[in-house]
């Protein structure tokens, strides 16, 4: 077993974030229309992320405003922006 150390120099090692966020999950749970209108919204950055939270909640989908802006930032668990 190779420590992080050893991972860390291998120049193939790449990091592997953990589970999907509550917004990639909820993507996978929208229909296309609505994925299409929820990924042009997140692309906006004028669109404010509470916003963004307010209207996916309204379509059931639990998802806070703190998810969606680490989602945006790349900056969530599963890395997909």
């Amino acid at each position: 077993m190779s420590s992080l150390l050893d991972n860390l120099a291998d120049p193939n090692y790449t990091y592997r974030k953990g589970p999907e966020c509550s917004v990639a999950l909820a993507m996978q749970q929208m229909d296309k229309a609505t994925l299409t209108t929820f990924q042009t919204a997140m692309a906006n950055p004028a669109a404010p992320g509470t916003q963004i939270a307010k209207a996916v909640q309204q379509l059931g989908y639990q998802v806070r405003y703190e998810a969606i802006q680490r989602h945006r930032r790349g900056a969530c668990r599963c890395g997909i922006s």
